[in-house]
């Protein structure tokens, strides 16, 4: 039996899909009992918990081979951080008391540092629980990911242009869709691992700059979308503005810094890459 949380949300869903389609067992962890009506009906078993509740989640946990953990990020939330904390410290509290055998956790490029990294600091810290707490674990550590591109779609189909914090504007990174992680993610629990912390790096097809990006667009919409750097003393207003707390928008403009001066970076050379490209994924999502 395995178990996923955030089955409501793009890694989530792949991965409990995915398992499902192998013919596994699967049980779902979700905050109600009709965000899990879809789940049930294609045979999943359904547990209602929130995160923070440590012994409804150890209930749901109960008879797990392998489990799926993630931090959603309330990025509204005024203490973002600490909330995201307590949220991993109930995950592995909970992991104990159901005495899980196995872990799978969304985690981020740059989790080997637990500083100058702005969110990615949150899950460095899960992991570094789920270390302490002796429990076998699997961290996928996927790149940025290319949903981000959604997020500025408005701007791109209002004003013609990509605005972008990943600087200079040709800088490329890897960047991964979240269906590809999902996939890693449900590999990762029916292949446990031999040592007890593995690190699966996930880089994305190609590596991507925002020139790429509006270029990308600019071919699937037949108009030009011109790449504009936002300037790094304008980043925390500007994701304020989007409807950030302030204390988010702090953390996201410190990865966005770290990203581009190259402290976020893989460690493996070799890591494992994704299959779904940007013109793949742009492709969808202006269908």
């Amino acid at each position: 039996m395995f178990v996923i949380s955030g089955a409501t949300g793009n890694t989530g869903s792949i991965a409990a899909q995915t398992l499902l389609e192998q013919g596994q067992s699967v049980r779902v962890i979700v905050r109600s009992e009709e965000k899990g009506a879809l789940w049930k009906a294609k045979g999943a078993e359904v547990a209602v918990a929130d995160l923070m509740d440590t012994d409804a989640l150890a209930n749901a946990l109960e008879g797990a081979s392998g489990a799926y953990f993630m931090l959603p990020p309330d990025l509204t939330n005024e203490d973002f951080l600490g909330d995201s904390l307590r949220r991993a410290e109930s995950i592995v509290k909970a992991a104990s008391a159901a005495r899980l055998p196995h872990a799978v956790i969304l985690s981020s490029v740059g989790a080997q540092h637990s500083d100058r990294v702005g969110p990615i600091s949150t899950i460095a810290h899960m992991e570094k629980l789920f270390i302490e707490a002796s429990i076998p674990l699997s961290a996928v550590r996927p790149g940025y990911f290319l949903e981000n591109i959604q997020d500025l779609m408005p701007a791109v189909l209002d004003n013609g242009i990509y605005p972008s914090m990943i600087l200079p504007l040709d800088f490329k990174i890897d960047m991964v869709a979240t269906r590809d992680i999902g996939l890693t993610v449900a590999d990762a629990l029916v292949n446990p691992p031999t040592v007890a912390h593995r690190v699966i790096e996930l880089k994305g097809a190609q590596q991507y700059s925002a020139e790429d990006i509006a270029a990308e667009l600019s071919k699937a919409l037949n108009r030009d979308i011109a790449p504009v750097p936002i300037p790094q003393e304008a980043w925390v207003d500007s994701l304020k503005e989007a409807g950030l707390s302030q204390q988010s928008a702090e953390t996201m403009a410190e990865m966005h810094e770290n990203i581009n001066n190259g402290r976020i970076e893989f460690l493996d050379p070799n890591a494992q890459k994704a299959s779904i490209t940007l013109a793949g994924f742009v492709e969808q999502l202006v269908a």
